[in-house]
């Protein structure tokens, strides 16, 4: 077995035993896609689904990335990940579901360092001959981007739910589950963006079960921690800030969750959910 593997968490062994044993019922290309799917979906679960035969490669490839934004090589990641895209682009043989392996990965990066329009351009493609499960996260990154860039309202929630139920509609059951909690963290992350944190909270808090391999878990750390000294839970804000600093070092959230560590431990609570960043919505206050 190869070291990758081996390093692993050990939850994660359960976890793919599982999702293991589900993915033998599941042949030819309809088992690809849907591990495929689990996959970007989620990280954790979906790179031992893919762990078998060709699909190896993208197990493989998602320890890699995580191992590169630890060591702050992931600069070379996505200029890999450019290069793969351009190829297909080209016209060079690459499957469809290799290339949006390719753009979840390369906008997850951008969206963990902050650079939204630059991720916005990675969903820019048609999907409209792509299949269910490929539109499906398609859409779960339009959305990550709406959350982040606008100001979320009832419109961009119910969205959120609707392609969410369509997306689980095409997920077998042994998936369902995780694949849910993922498009949870989604939706905690525009409840808590909406100025409604008690909602986030445990949304938030059960997605991010599913992110471990998502280069965008920063993002919803981040938000998680906003939520929980927004609802007074400074303790609990403190630990997630903390997460947030290690999930992607060097990037503008990680910098700003160790300010915030750094104001919690000072005691000025008088500073809670400040504006973030400048191209962030301005956050205000839980609303009743």
């Amino acid at each position: 077995m190869s070291r990758d593997l081996l390093h692993l968490p050990g939850m994660l062994g359960v976890l793919g035993m599982m999702g293991l044993m589900g993915l033998m019922g599941l042949t030819g290309c309809a088992g690809e896609v849907t591990a495929f799917a689990a996959m970007v979906f989620s990280m954790s679960l979906g790179a031992w689904l893919v762990g078998r035969g060709h699909q190896r490669r993208a197990l493989l490839e998602a320890v890699q990335l995580r191992r590169a934004i630890g060591t702050g090589r992931h600069r070379e990641i996505e200029q890999h990940l450019r290069r793969e895209l351009a190829l297909a682009a080209a016209g060079e043989a690459v499957s469809v579901e290799r290339q949006w392996l390719a753009r979840a990965q390369l906008g997850g990066l951008l969206v963990a360092e902050w650079r939204l329009e630059e991720a916005r351009e990675i969903y820019t493609s048609s999907t409209a001959k792509l299949s269910p499960h490929l539109q499906a996260l398609a859409a779960f990154g339009r959305h990550e981007l709406d959350v982040l860039t606008r100001e979320p309202d009832a419109v961009i929630l119910e969205g959120i739910r609707s392609d969410r139920d369509a997306c689980l509609r095409h997920i077998p059951g042994p998936y369902q589950s995780t694949v849910a909690r993922t498009w949870a963290a989604l939706e905690g992350l525009c409840l808590v963006r909406m100025g409604r944190p008690r909602e986030a909270v445990p949304l938030l808090g059960r997605g991010l079960e599913c992110l471990g391999f998502n280069p965008a878990r920063v993002v919803y750390l981040f938000h998680l921690a906003q939520a929980h000294e927004l609802v007074g839970e400074r303790q609990l804000a403190a630990s997630r800030y903390e997460q947030a600093m290690h999930a992607f070092p060097g990037t503008r959230l990680a910098s700003e969750a160790r300010a915030r560590c750094h104001a919690l431990d000072a005691g000025r609570g008088d500073e809670v959910f400040r504006g973030m960043l400048p191209e962030a919505p301005v956050a205000a206050r839980e609303r009743g």
